[in-house]
């Protein structure tokens, strides 16, 4: 009879004690959605600087974002749920994609559902608030997240296969639901449009 009671006692508080990606899925889980400016760091796997920008990023879940860089080059890359926009005003360029396939931006995937089938593809590693997703899939990006307890991103970091690391700041940020009209797209006349669905 004991030993029972022991066992249930044991299980109950392993299910109290998550593990570090349920950890980050519940706290990311936490938030509908967010308004944030960004700044970015690129730097070489030997910490030469490659590139620093800025922008604007905007998330509702899941599967809603709207990543926008102002410098040094405009970039939009835009999710309305179903499809993925890459506009580059500069070269008047958009590429559309099915989001689900598109596999450059697991990032934003991850970040905007905590259960989409591609979090079996990483192992995570908490150090207090800063999450490491390691891909055990042979994907050639992991990630380092920091997310607080209340579920807020503070930043990001996307380390590639060569060691290059693109190192995300979020400020001003403003927590809550976006309006959807954030998430759409209209290609501007004139733009070529790359379809790839």
């Amino acid at each position: 009879m004991n030993k029972c009671l022991l066992l249930i006692g044991l299980l109950v508080s392993l299910s109290v004690w998550a593990g570090d990606k349920e950890v980050l899925q519940q706290r990311l889980d936490k938030i509908e959605g967010f308004y944030a400016r960004f700044s970015q760091n690129v730097k070489t796997a030997d910490n030469q600087v490659v590139q620093d920008g800025k922008g604007d990023l905007w998330v509702s879940r899941p599967y809603y974002f709207n990543w926008t860089m102002n410098e040094p080059d405009e970039t939009s890359i835009i999710s309305d749920g179903k499809n993925m926009w890459v506009y580059m005003p500069a070269v008047e360029q958009v590429s559309v994609m099915d989001l689900k396939k598109a596999i450059d931006n697991r990032l934003m995937l991850l970040i905007t559902d905590s259960h989409n089938p591609i979090w079996n593809a990483y192992n995570v590693t908490r150090k207090q608030d800063s999450f490491a997703l390691k891909a055990t899939d042979g994907s050639n990006q992991d990630f380092v997240i920091s997310v607080l307890p209340t579920g807020m991103i503070s930043n990001f970091t996307i380390v590639e296969e060569d060691g290059q690391r693109s190192f995300y700041e979020l400020s001003h940020q403003v927590l809550g639901k976006v309006e959807l009209n954030k998430f759409k797209f209209t290609p501007p006349a004139g733009v070529t449009i790359d379809d790839q669905r």
